[in-house]
């Protein structure tokens, strides 16, 4: 593969680009590349592991950019912990709760209909479930064990609430759950041939593939602003409350 020409994009990590401007999202979409769980690689990086041309991918960016007159919606860098926290559980979580269950029953239904001629629905259906249970439970770890000590963080400094620290093995879990989830969609994916129905399709069918996609799409965003945008503002925002750890600390907060 030719080298890279050198350009401000080469060398940042594509969960950063994605977070100044989440029209990017398309470009790495379009170049297979994960701009969630793997935001942490820069986009050298992420090309070399697909193989592909940074050029053509730079070329994409610099495009998107300078068309850039599209909005790209509201600038969530600025938006406090509290403020991302309540658009992930409203926009986020609320869209999971309410779309889980139809995708549960459409994928069933499909499998019991169409399962002998199109066997790989047996699996999309297990694999929706799967979905389903790890989602659940992640969203309630994070409602319940994480997000309020994150939101806590910017609690004036004599609050007490706003010095707990946030356990960093409980958010690496949560990470993993995303790693986890991105895994099983991208097999679904697979599975699907890119959410494409056959011909002989239902319309259930058809609106099973149609809901994944928008599923898919949803879920690539939400993981994107909690591994990109609000566990990074946390993990930075705790290391400037605790300061430098004591011997009586046990390194499981956030650093």
């Amino acid at each position: 593969m030719e080298p890279a020409r050198e350009t401000g994009y080469l060398h940042r990590p594509v969960g950063e680009l994605v977070a100044e401007d989440y029209t990017r999202a398309a470009v790495f979409a379009e170049a297979g590349i994960d701009f969630c769980c793997g935001g942490g690689r820069t986009v050298a990086q992420a090309c070399e592991a697909k193989g592909i041309s940074p050029d053509r991918v730079v070329d994409a960016l610099e495009a998107r950019d300078a068309s850039s007159a599209e909005a790209s919606g509201p600038d969530v860098r600025t938006w406090s912990l509290g403020q991302l926290v309540d658009h992930i559980e409203t926009e986020h979580h609320g869209y999971l709760r309410r779309t889980l269950p139809v995708l549960g029953t459409w994928t069933d239904k499909i499998a019991r209909v169409h399962g002998g001629r199109h066997p790989e629905l047996v699996e999309v259906r297990a694999l929706v479930a799967e979905l389903a249970s790890e989602l659940d439970r992640h969203m309630e770890d994070e409602e319940e064990k994480v997000f309020p000590l994150v939101t806590a963080l910017e609690a004036p400094a004599d609050d007490g609430a706003g010095c707990l620290p946030v356990p960093e093995a409980l958010v690496e879990a949560l990470e993993d759950d995303h790693d986890h989830a991105g895994s099983l969609m991208r097999r679904i994916r697979d599975l699907t041939d890119g959410f494409s129905p056959p011909p002989d399709a239902c319309a259930t069918y058809t609106a099973s593939f149609v809901l994944l996609r928008e599923f898919e799409a949803d879920l690539h965003r939400h993981v994107h602003l909690e591994n990109n945008v609000l566990f990074p503002r946390a993990r930075s925002l705790n290391a400037r409350r605790s300061g430098p750890p004591s011997d009586k600390e046990d390194g499981h907060a956030f650093h």
